[in-house]
């Protein structure tokens, strides 16, 4: 059992399942490895004992992985997380190009950490201009990190007193922005899904990819490009609007499909 979780976990790494900073963490755990020699001594004796350094072997491995996998924030995997305290910051500009990244993303206190999906994306790196209209943050990889720290998806938290304009182009979004405010966004990806909420004012977004799209029933959408959408909207050739009037979301495809659920 012991030796075919270990070898389980070689092949998560290799395959780019989980972030090789497992391993770091699990040397991050080394207490628990270090019961393994004392058990094994234990073990020495025969009877029941001879269990005890494989269990405490799995158990450090279990352990591991679990507190890997929850974002314990003491351990190394934990470590490249980005927080900035934006309180006060009204309107703020997110920019992220990265091709190889997925991106998630939600309302919260700012904040952006690499996710334990393994790939060849450097931690995150975070440059804030402030100007007079609006803070301006650019994320990109630090490639100078070690290739231990290489990751495949960030996790991305915005703070929910800010009206933000969004510049996304990465690999594939997974975007619940029901609590947050968008002034605009540009969002070109290979796939994903986008949920949006209320707006807070009229506002457009320029998608490029096949992109869900999910916008609650009885809020304003206008929708212009290839699009699928559901069967009680109005449809005008490749021009399309949700059955209710008034300013709401704007949603222009540039390119790729686009398919609108109402929720």
């Amino acid at each position: 059992m012991t030796g075919l979780t270990a070898i389980a976990l070689v092949v998560a790494v290799l395959g780019n399942v989980l972030s090789r900073t497992v391993a770091l963490d699990a040397l991050a755990m080394w207490p628990l490895a270090v019961l393994v020699v004392p058990a094994a001594a234990m073990g020495l004796r025969g009877g029941r004992n001879q269990a005890l350094a494989p269990l405490v072997l799995l158990t450090w491995l279990l352990v591991t992985v679990g507190l890997h996998l929850g974002g314990l924030a003491v351990l190394p995997s934990a470590a490249s997380a980005v927080r900035l305290d934006l309180s006060g910051i009204q309107a703020g500009r997110l920019t992220v190009s990265i091709d190889d990244v997925e991106l998630r993303m939600d309302a919260g206190p700012f904040e952006i950490e690499p996710l334990p999906v393994g790939g060849t994306v450097g931690a995150p790196v975070v440059e804030q201009v402030s100007g007079t209209r609006a803070t301006a943050l650019t994320v990109t990889d630090d490639q100078d990190r070690s290739q231990w720290f290489q990751f495949g998806a960030y996790g991305v938290s915005l703070s929910e007193g800010t009206l933000w304009d969004l510049r996304l182009r990465v690999s594939t979004v997974d975007l619940d922005l029901t609590d947050v405010a968008l002034s605009g966004a540009q969002i070109e990806a290979v796939g994903g899904r986008i949920l949006l909420g209320e707006p807070t004012q009229a506002a457009t977004l320029e998608l490029s990819g096949d992109i869900e799209v999910s916008v609650p029933s009885g809020v304003p959408v206008t929708v212009t490009g290839a699009t699928r959408v559901p069967a009680n909207w109005i449809v005008d050739g490749q021009d399309a609007r949700a059955p209710t009037d008034g300013d709401g979301w704007t949603l222009r495809v540039v390119a790729g499909s686009v398919r609108i659920v109402d929720r």
